[in-house]
């Protein structure tokens, strides 16, 4: 344990004395935060709704009019279209299935279908329910003339930056990782650091695992400082509780463990750099950190379903902001199977001797 510790403690030393990695941990989320923000104004986030209308009375039109009269979505009639295969095959979140005898006197029934893996589709779900029961109220004096049926009860719409900030940590924590990791292996075996450490009592197991403890710390710092410029400049104040901090923790594990894997296939120093970012910067895009995966073309969408930073992501939102706890929880448990596989996955392929 005191190997362990003694590791951690230099290379938090290290990093510290290191500027320009002190800036692209700490204060680059920042940075990022501020333009994007300030770019977007903080305003709502596009959601996308198609719906089938079958019945074509006005009481259907009336219905259909009020959600596009809250601005939240964006409407797009689906007649002709097969929504249900669409949805399946991710093209889209959500649709809005208006039968035939909608406008009948009595309680009126529609479908919402939608995919609760897109983070878009739970504020849809949200917004579709409030204007069923304001406009039940409005059309039947008080007594319930609209009714949907979800299959799921979900969180409220978000804000721009709500969305945005926990995709800017998980971004965050995905690039500093996996840089920091890929440049010091490269590094080290460059310089013969490897063959040193080989002759040392500390096992690769210990050395990596204070690489990975020490970066989690610098996470922390990282994520306290982003939250902080959020409240101060957006007023976002997110949740923090263990489900967030054990996602931290994960994501952190994750890239870290895909950071040794990269470095154990990059040979060389010089290389090592745009090797990380051929990997982290379209990850970056896709993953959802700035727009909902959902939005995207179908191939970049099948990317996302596989990649660890957008079950980060959607993770921290649905901790941060939405308080979907069963959600997060998941996601949890996925990012934290990534963090294992690609950890001692990136520990095995380590071979100091070699290097």
């Amino acid at each position: 344990m005191s190997k362990l510790l003694t590791e951690v403690r230099h290379s938090l030393i290290a990093f510290f004395r290191n500027k320009g990695g002190v800036f692209w941990t700490m204060g680059f989320p920042v940075v990022l935060m501020i333009i994007l923000g300030f770019i977007w104004g903080g305003g709502s986030l596009s959601l996308t709704l198609y719906y089938a209308d079958h019945d074509g009375s006005a009481a259907s039109s009336g219905f259909i009019a009020a959600i596009n009269a809250t601005g939240a979505v964006t409407l797009k009639d689906g007649s002709g279209l097969d929504l249900a295969q669409m949805l399946k095959d991710g093209k889209i979140s959500a649709y809005l299935d208006i039968p035939q005898g909608f406008g009948r006197a009595g309680p009126s029934s529609s479908d919402l279908y939608y995919d609760r893996s897109q983070q878009s589709s739970m504020a849809i779900v949200s917004v579709v329910q409030q204007v069923a029961d304001q406009y039940s109220l409005r059309m039947a004096n008080a007594r319930p003339a609209v009714i949907v049926q979800p299959k799921d009860v979900t969180t409220a719409a978000m804000s721009t930056m709500e969305f945005m900030l926990p995709g800017i940590i998980g971004m965050s924590i995905m690039q500093s990782a996996i840089n920091a990791t890929v440049a010091l292996n490269a590094r080290n075996r460059a310089r013969g650091v490897f063959r040193k450490l080989a002759t040392t009592p500390i096992s690769r197991l210990e050395w990596n695992a204070s690489k990975m403890i020490s970066q989690s710390v610098l996470t922390l710092i990282s994520v306290a400082i982003s939250v902080a410029a959020a409240g101060l400049l957006f007023s976002i104040h997110p949740a923090i509780n263990l489900t967030t901090i054990l996602l931290f923790v994960a994501g952190t594990a994750t890239f870290v463990g895909l950071g040794l894997i990269m470095a154990a296939l990059v040979k060389s120093e010089e290389s090592a750099t745009s090797a990380a970012g051929i990997v982290s910067f379209p990850l970056m895009f896709i993953s959802g950190s700035f727009f909902p995966v959902d939005s995207m073309p179908w191939f970049f969408k099948a990317i996302a379903d596989v990649s660890p930073l957008t079950y980060l992501n959607n993770g921290l939102r649905d901790a941060m902001i939405s308080g979907n706890d069963g959600a997060a929880l998941a996601c949890l448990a996925i990012v934290a199977l990534a963090g294992i596989v690609f950890f001692c996955g990136g520990v095995a392929a380590m071979k100091w001797k070699d290097d």
